[in-house]
């Protein structure tokens, strides 16, 4: 009898401890989480659907911790640009980048990342001919239960490359609420505004959704959309992409 009591016992303790358990999981998404991870992302972007212009993309993603606050990435992608002139195959620009974060242990969090697009490009379809630096950064306020926001502003500008080629001078205003579930799964909206401050006037709203799932504690599945939604500067009718990643590497 004391035994059976004692497992009782020990089974009522285990519940709120898995709670916990479940609670701590990392998904990858949460804009503070610094993590190491591997990511496959295929990904089509339509640029012009009725004309059948688009790009499809296969990206290589590492990003790899350097202590609690610092991480560094790499991304390469492997894409083909469809069109009714021309359909090429090769390398993207790829990118590099370093983050520091100060994880939300409360209330607020917040980020910073130095990004440079390096114009590594097989055919000026698939890259922009500039070596381009953006710097961004966010602060990020974490709800209850897995609910959490975050707002953030990017900038792109080309430092040299390709004299032929246009500038690049951008600014993106991203907005993202988000909630990762204690039942190994997530869904999160990313709302895009983007402003080219070298053709003045010009702008565009991108709406994004994302849902995702843990395949185990180390191995997450993803699938994102997006469309143009409004503005006057058309970089695409809509895009889809899935991933699969390794977390904890």
């Amino acid at each position: 009898m004391r035994k059976w009591v004692g497992c009782v016992f020990l089974c009522l303790m285990a519940f709120p401890l898995h709670a916990q358990i479940q609670r701590t999981y990392h998904y990858g998404v949460v804009p503070t989480e610094n993590i190491t991870t591997f990511e496959v992302n295929p990904s089509i972007t339509v640029i012009d659907d009725s004309g059948g212009v688009s790009v499809n993309q296969l990206t290589l993603k590492t990003y790899r911790v350097i202590n609690e606050r610092f991480n560094w990435g790499v991304e390469v992608p492997l894409a083909r640009s469809e069109s009714p002139q021309k359909s090429v195959n090769g390398l993207g620009d790829i990118l590099a980048n370093i983050t520091w974060t100060l994880p939300a242990e409360h209330l607020f969090g917040f980020g910073a990342k130095m990004e440079f697009f390096l114009p590594t490009a097989t055919d000026k379809r698939l890259g922009s001919g500039k070596l381009q630096a953006s710097p961004s950064a966010f602060i990020l306020l974490a709800f209850a239960d897995g609910f959490y926001g975050a707002v953030g502003y990017k900038h792109y500008v080309s430092v040299a490359g390709d004299g032929s080629r246009d500038n690049i001078n951008t600014g993106r205003w991203r907005a993202n609420i988000g909630y990762t579930s204690p039942n190994e799964w997530w869904i999160l909206t990313n709302l895009y505004y983007y402003v080219d401050y070298e053709h003045r006037g010009m702008a565009e709203f991108i709406p994004e959704v994302e849902i995702g799932t843990l395949v185990n504690d180390g191995t997450a599945f993803y699938a994102n959309a997006s469309t143009h939604a409004a503005g006057n500067w058309d970089t695409k009718d809509w895009s889809f992409g899935v991933g699969f990643k390794l977390l904890y590497l």
